[in-house]
């Protein structure tokens, strides 16, 4: 058995043992919803949306069509000289975007774990804009964490709108780690400058349509410097992709010749988005067009040797609230609902059946409430803010009272009222089940993500002859870092078991 199975009968147990749970949203705040919030939705915010969204498709459909958008390529030249044999660079790790409420929490997680002072083994320094908010955030985090030796680590100035400051970000360190998103907007130039200069990448985004980009325009340079270009290395969507990948191998711990056919996901959390996720997802919405990729290609069905795979990948998107059958009596009932960012975790973990070349692959995923008045109001609370940013006025509206970029949580919150709990079930081509579970007991979509990038950060830098997949490219979390990261994140916090769910029956059986 490897460290990560599991055989108890509550696979729940780590989740009940922190006391942490959802609770149903009350009778008054449901009847507020569907007395007052749904009437203003189906009066105010849908129609105007809906008329500013037609009014501009007219337009559009008018107006001379603009000039396709082309690829960005800044056109510095990296010549063999010029690059820095990875072993041979000063720092291990670098933070890009420090100053953001998510990279100041990476920078957090290296120094409290970590160290600051110079017989530290991890070397690492934090990037961004400013100077003096660089230093303002090593201020006060050594104040928090009474670390005044953290006032020393290096700082970097880059501004990725400017490339001829970032050959000061990627030439030496062995690999970049970044939260200064939206990506499509703030990233480019970063995942360029790494390619050249064979320097490792991982980002906290949820792009998937700019990473397909970035791929077409930069794979080949990657593979050809050796740099590990590893997208998707937050909350967005290592949980997901790292299960799975997990049921795979616990399928095939027993059967090597059994892969797994469907995987369905249930998805518990307890936290509130930063203004960084919102400005995204707006720019998500206004349909900013990315630069075409031509030929038809998919990068994120791509094999690992290039082409294309064929085997089939389904994603079962759900809109009603189904009742859940988990494993554990303490957690029934339960209801389920759509969860926004299912549709892009199920291309990354599509991604990952690509690379290594699996079985035909159906995906379904849910986000676990304890009442059906919960998931009602959950799924319109949704639907509600996406509709208000289809339009500049609601959109405009909501800014007033939503959390500006850079702007989250406070630490109080994410430490003690938040949580993430993934529980996943498959089942194998010739009929196996497989269950898994991952457990945050802190803010995964910050506190977390902040962690999770850092350790995905550190198994390049640090473990780059452990890691499964060789060479350089675009790897998915799973494929490109594998059991390497799974380990670093428990080792620093993260619950994670496996089992076959017919060794935990003989289990119960033989009591």
């Amino acid at each position: 058995m490897t460290s990560h199975q599991q055989t108890n009968d509550d696979i729940f147990a780590p989740v009940e043992k922190d006391g942490k749970f959802l609770t149903p949203v009350s009778n008054k705040k449901f009847a507020l919803t569907a007395m007052v919030g749904v009437p203003i939705w189906l009066t105010v915010v849908l129609p105007l949306s809906t008329v500013y969204q037609v009014s501009k498709a007219i337009v559009d459909a008018v107006s001379p069509a603009p000039p396709p958008k082309k690829l960005e390529d800044s056109g510095y030249q990296v010549t063999e000289s010029d690059i820095i044999p990875r072993p041979k660079r000063t720092y291990d790790i670098v933070v890009l975007g420090a100053t953001g409420f998510t990279g100041k929490l990476a920078a957090r997680h290296l120094a409290k774990t970590y160290g600051c002072k110079d017989d530290s083994k991890v070397k690492w320094a934090i990037a961004g804009r400013s100077r003096d908010k660089l230093e303002d955030v090593k201020k006060s985090l050594a104040d928090e964490l009474q670390l005044p030796e953290l006032k020393n680590i290096p700082t970097l100035v880059v501004d990725t709108s400017v490339p001829s400051t970032l050959p000061n970000l990627v030439r030496d360190t062995r690999v970049v780690v970044t939260t200064v998103g939206p990506f499509q907007k703030y990233g480019s130039a970063v995942v360029e400058f790494c390619a050249k200069f064979g320097t490792h990448y991982c980002d906290i985004t949820g792009e998937a349509n700019w990473v397909e980009l970035m791929m077409h325009q930069w794979q080949g340079t990657a593979q050809q410097t050796g740099a590990k270009i590893v997208p998707f290395c937050g909350l967005d969507m290592i949980p997901w992709d790292i299960s799975t990948s997990q049921l795979v191998a616990e399928l095939q711990r027993v059967d090597k010749r059994e892969d797994l056919a469907s995987v369905e996901f249930v998805d518990e959390f307890k936290s509130t988005p930063s203004g960084g996720t919102l400005e995204t997802m707006q720019l998500s919405l206004r349909g900013e067009k990315l630069p075409p990729i031509e030929g038809g290609v998919e990068p994120l069905r791509e094999t690992a040797k290039g082409s294309h795979h064929s085997n089939e990948f389904s994603h079962e998107v759900v809109f009603a609230f189904p009742n859940l059958d988990l494993p554990s009596a303490q957690r029934r009932p339960a209801y389920g609902s759509f969860f926004v960012m299912s549709v892009n975790n199920s291309r990354v973990v599509s991604w990952t059946q690509a690379l290594r070349q699996g079985a035909p692959l159906s995906y379904r995923e849910v986000v676990y409430n304890p009442d059906r008045k919960t998931a009602f109001c959950n799924t319109f609370g949704t639907v509600f803010l996406v509709t208000a940013f289809l339009n500049p006025l609601t959109a405009k509206l909501m800014s007033y009272v939503l959390p500006s970029p850079g702007q989250g949580p406070s630490m109080k919150a994410m430490i003690e009222d938040s949580y993430g709990a993934i529980y996943g079930k498959g089942t194998g081509t010739k009929g196996s089940k497989v269950e898994s579970l991952i457990y945050f007991d802190k803010c995964p979509g910050y506190l977390e993500t902040g962690r999770m990038l850092v350790e995905s950060g550190l198994s390049l830098a640090l473990s780059e002859d452990s890691l499964s997949s060789s060479g350089g490219g675009f790897f998915s979390p799973a494929y490109g870092l594998g059991k390497v990261l799974l380990d670093r994140m428990v080792e620093t916090g993260t619950h994670f078991s496996v089992r076959r769910v017919e060794e935990q029956v003989s289990t119960k059986n033989s009591k």
